[in-house]
């Protein structure tokens, strides 16, 4: 195509710079000189036509026609996650860009609080590098109606024991979230069936453990637990290991209890005779007789506690991260009664200041608290405070 051609003088209409009549392009600025009419006069200055240049968002030039600055390329990415360490860089690669701190592991510290009446707190502690405690909730939303607490505790001599916590605490409280048959319908027929899906899901929990980490090493994952299934105004709690669950009645004249018995030296040595504090306290306390892994004893049956709750209270189940420093059920009960004043009723905040306790002693291991607040005779608002039937709890 043949492009008219006129004399005289064009100007740039962008940047304003002369040129010759014939110009296709402004030398100066880039703009297109090739929009005028044929037959323009050829003695006068002719004005051109820019045509608008085109760019992709956020690679525009000075050069297009109508640049008014840098647009920033529209994209999916979520803003960087400011850095908790010195709070000015942020999260990039995996590493702060202006201190170089990692971020926080998410397992470090967390809650979880499935229903108003039941939640748990998991804490690194003060003293150790990583968070070998795990924890896993269920909760119906009624209160009182349902529930399954699961706290494990990974043996720190073992490796990846991390892992061997939380596989375990997420299978068994799978297991244990299911229905549970109720037989002829009487509270007996039922914790029966919930001792039978207790021991099931210990068991599940320790395939879980085998399975998590598969590669042979010398010291295999481990972990204890300890759990309970809750249903109305009956509780079936169980463990292996020295994770505990404990009974803490609001009423001072009914006793704080702990549920079933340590897979410890230091059980062995108090039901010997030797005093609590004294074999709680001694050499290789802490040595448990039990465990979950694929090194784990061949009997792995859980000491079994059947409750029946006839007046309010708390369910607690813990790791020995709190119970170190508290190991008594009646100094427990009166450890909550003393954090309830500043914390308050709700499970997760009461959990919290215990976790802060335990930090406060030292927090020389790793923390898990689990609360749930039982009414006592299957009534969510009851405070009936009904006599304990002959044989109740009923220890397995």
């Amino acid at each position: 195509m043949t492009r008219p051609t006129a004399t005289g003088t064009l100007t740039c209409p962008v940047c304003g710079a002369p040129h010759d009549a014939g110009a296709s392009f402004c030398e100066a600025c880039g703009a297109d000189l090739t929009g005028h009419a044929p037959g323009a006069p050829s003695d006068d200055t002719l004005v051109a036509t820019a045509t608008p240049q085109t760019a992709p968002a956020g690679e525009e030039s000075p050069l297009d026609t109508g640049w008014t600055g840098v647009v920033p390329s529209e994209t999916d990415d979520p803003p960087a996650e400011l850095c908790q360490a010195c709070g000015q860089g942020h999260i990039v690669d995996g590493y702060c860009d202006h201190c170089g701190t990692p971020p926080p592991d998410p397992r470090d510290h967390f809650t979880d609080a499935p229903a108003a009446w039941l939640a748990g707190v998991c804490d690194i502690g003060r003293r150790h590098s990583r968070n070998e405690d795990a924890l896993a909730l269920f909760a119906d939303e009624t209160a009182g109606r349902r529930a399954a607490i699961v706290v494990c505790d990974g043996v720190s001599m073992a490796t990846d024991s991390h892992i061997a916590s939380l596989a375990a605490a997420q299978a068994a409280r799978d297991d244990l979230a299911q229905p549970l048959p109720r037989g002829v319908g009487t509270p007996d027929a039922w914790s029966a069936a919930a001792g039978r899906a207790l021991t099931a899901a210990v068991l599940a929990a320790n395939e879980a453990v085998k399975a998590a980490v598969t590669e042979q090493v010398p010291n295999p994952p481990s972990c204890t637990i300890a759990a309970a299934v809750i249903e109305g105004d009956t509780v079936v709690a169980g463990n292996v290991g020295d994770s505990r669950v404990y009974w803490l009645p609001d009423d001072p004249k009914e006793p704080a209890l702990q549920l079933g018995d340590d897979d410890s030296f230091a059980a062995e040595r108090i039901r010997s005779g030797v005093p609590r504090e004294e074999a709680e306290n001694g050499p290789q306390a802490h040595s448990i007789t039990r465990w979950l892994g694929s090194d784990a004893p061949e009997d792995l049956t859980p000491h079994l506690t059947t409750l029946r709750v006839y007046t309010p209270g708390w369910l607690l189940v813990c790791s020995d991260g709190l119970w170190n420093y508290c190991s008594e059920a009646e100094a427990l009960r009166d450890l909550l009664t003393t954090t309830r004043t500043a914390a308050g009723d709700e499970p997760a905040a009461l959990a919290q200041g215990l976790v802060d306790f335990a930090n406060e002693q030292g927090g020389r291991d790793n923390i898990t608290v689990a609360l749930a607040r039982l009414a006592g005779q299957g009534s969510t608002a009851s405070t009936s405070a009904a006599a304990p039937q002959e044989g109740d709890p009923i220890n397995g």
